[in-house]
């Protein structure tokens, strides 16, 4: 419970502190010397983002604006214990710019709710994903046949390129759509398996260890040369697209794909902007060294997804400077607007770390593109307070507040000599949780909001379908059908949940996707004539148990059906006897000869059955 500070406490507190003017004195002191002692926790970008020397927060309300807020607004005024007596006399706090200023007290109106505080939209799917209830029709929401049939196209004509290194023309067919779909249910079958870096030899094992889904849907070798020749575009014009745009090899599938995540899934409340990294140590001229990730080598990927449910809503590939229509403006302010496009006006809270966060962004935001925005800074921001930055005399968990119309910044001291900087335009109070640590609300709703990306990395991550490979843009690709598995779960998991139903885990329903893309593959595949009698038993395993699943209620007496009555070797009599019969065991199904056989009358059959 919040504690009202009446003018006779501030009184007190001013006679009693004997030393205030020291305090002041090495305020003023920090303030002289705080454009030497400030620091940052990572390196600036380049491009100026880390000092943005645009006054936009420089005005403050005028006196009548201050005196009608002062007479509405509840006293809720804790915070002011941890305020300097000397900010206290002068009611405002001076930026580093010395032109910023931040108010001591809150200025809220006492109205229930901002109008930049309240969306419209529900958090479900819309669309024709409001229909989906399996993964598979989810799935190709996102990655439809017009987009496979593209990628089918470009790979025949590579192919028709590579053919004259090939001796004998069948090694190097063309595919088709069924095959496709099939290669990306083995990928999703794998990742699935957690077995994507296996090597595939132990996934097409025949001695019984290995897997009968790879085994009954295509050939080693066919997987393999699927994979190296799988292409996002035409190779023939490449070389000229290239000269204007260095993702010319994957621009048009990852830009349909892309667009295909925001068709089909209204984003919550708060939505979080940040940064991943697919991790590749091949030639690319983009390829960026990320020490903090994983990886540390790889692409670098902005993404913008919910908050809550990790649904991945908006991604830019970072390319670095391009020529040509791509050339697009790289610094942190840019590309948070470009991120938030499909979001504009619609009243969500953006979520972001200290590379993105700036003063200007936040005006961006709120008057440009109608969103509100909540983020971490960084210490050398010139509208920041010297105060707020110091550590020097102030004591483990408190907090300062800096209050505009339509800004709120907060300095809090989790430990000794830490500080945490942050900037929202969604509050406007003073708010702390009752818990020990005092932690104020803002502080709390970026902790629960700020982890939506890094989410769906380690999503990914989990049943990840990448290979090892040295292409860019089948890495890209990768994370692209990564993405895709996600958002076709969310997407399902909501219809589901409103229709009352229980939603199976992530890891069955991906079981479920790839076995719905390679099934086709697998019946079209028991039609050849030449395969040996061991993938011939695998594809009669896979067809026959999903048509026994299908039909589990009509096969009442045995999990398994009759095998055909067809003269064939004993199963008891030694090999060299070679004994033909076409006598059957009624219970487990074996051919036995007439010496293994024993008479039995109905009424024991009956019992021992």
């Amino acid at each position: 419970m919040n504690i009202p500070l009446q003018d006779s406490t501030i009184e007190a507190l001013l006679q009693e502190e004997d030393s205030g003017e020291e305090n002041v004195s090495e305020i003023e002191d920090f303030e002289e010397h705080s454009e030497h002692e400030s620091e940052t926790e990572q390196e600036a970008d380049s491009s100026g983002a880390a000092s943005d020397s645009e006054n936009i927060f420089a005005h403050l309300p005028s006196d009548s604006e201050v005196e009608q807020y002062e007479e509405l607004r509840p006293i809720d005024e804790e915070y002011l214990k941890d305020v300097p007596l000397k900010y206290l006399r002068r009611g405002k706090f001076t930026g580093k710019d010395r032109t910023t200023q931040w108010q001591v007290r809150a200025t809220t109106l006492r109205v229930r709710t901002r109008s930049h505080n309240i969306v419209y939209h529900l958090q479900r799917p819309i669309g024709e994903g409001r229909s989906c209830t399996s993964m598979l029709e989810a799935w190709d929401l996102m990655i439809p046949e017009t987009c496979l049939q593209k990628i089918v196209y470009y790979t025949y004509i590579y192919i028709q390129e590579q053919r004259s290194k090939f001796s004998r023309e069948r090694d190097c067919k063309s595919t088709d759509i069924v095959e496709l779909r099939a290669l990306l249910g083995l990928l999703y079958f794998c990742g699935k398996l957690r077995s994507s870096h296996l090597n595939t030899r132990d996934l097409w094992e025949k001695d019984g260890s290995g897997c009968d889904v790879c085994i009954a849907t295509m050939s080693r070798e066919r997987f393999h040369f699927l994979l190296r020749n799988l292409r996002f575009d035409d190779i023939q014009t490449r070389v000229e697209r290239r000269q204007t745009d260095k993702l010319a090899p994957f621009r048009e599938i990852f830009q349909e794909i892309n667009d295909n995540f925001k068709k089909y899934y209204a984003l919550g409340n708060d939505v979080t902007i940040d940064e991943k990294l697919d991790k590749t140590r091949g030639r690319c001229p983009f390829r960026q060294y990320i020490p903090s990730k994983p990886g540390k080598y790889g692409i670098k990927i902005l993404v913008m997804a919910d908050a809550r449910t990790y649904y991945t809503n908006n991604m830019e590939v970072y390319v670095g400077k391009n020529d040509g229509p791509y050339d697009h403006s790289n610094s942190p302010r840019d590309l948070v607007k470009r991120l938030v496009e499909p979001i504009k006006n619609s009243h969500r809270n953006v979520v972001m770390d200290n590379w993105f966060t700036s003063f200007p962004l936040l005006s961006d935001l709120l008057n440009d593109y109608g969103l509100t925005a909540l983020g971490t800074l960084r210490k050398n921001k010139t509208e920041i307070p010297p105060v707020f930055t110091a550590t020097k005399g102030r004591e483990i968990h408190s907090s300062l507040f800096g209050f505009q119309k339509n800004c709120t910044v907060v300095s809090y001291v989790p430990k000794k000599n830490k500080v945490v900087l942050l900037a929202s335009t969604m509050h406007h109070d003073g708010k702390k949780s009752t818990e020990e640590t005092k932690k104020p609300e803002i502080i709390m709703d970026y902790n629960i909001t700020k982890c939506g990306v890094d989410v769906v990395d380690e999503m990914c991550a989990t049943y990840s379908v990448s290979r090892a490979t040295k292409r860019w843009p089948l890495v890209l690709f990768y994370g692209l059908l990564n993405v895709s598995g996600i958002n076709a779960y969310v997407i399902v998991k909501a219809n589901k949940e409103h229709s009352g139903a229980v939603m199976v885990q992530r890891r069955i329903a991906l079981k479920d996707l790839a076995l719905s893309l390679v099934m086709p593959q697998i019946k079209k595949r028991s039609s050849v004539p030449n395969l040996s009698s061991y993938i011939k038993t695998k594809i009669k395993f896979m067809i026959d148990d999903g048509s026994n699943d299908e039909n589990a209620s009509a096969n009442t007496n045995s999990s398994r059906s009759r095998p055909p009555v067809c003269s064939s070797r004993c199963a008891v009599c030694e090999w060299k006897k070679d004994r033909k019969t076409k006598t059957v065991c009624e219970l487990c199904f074996k051919k036995i000869c007439r010496e293994h056989t024993t008479p039995i009358c109905e009424d024991c059959y009956d019992r021992v059955k």
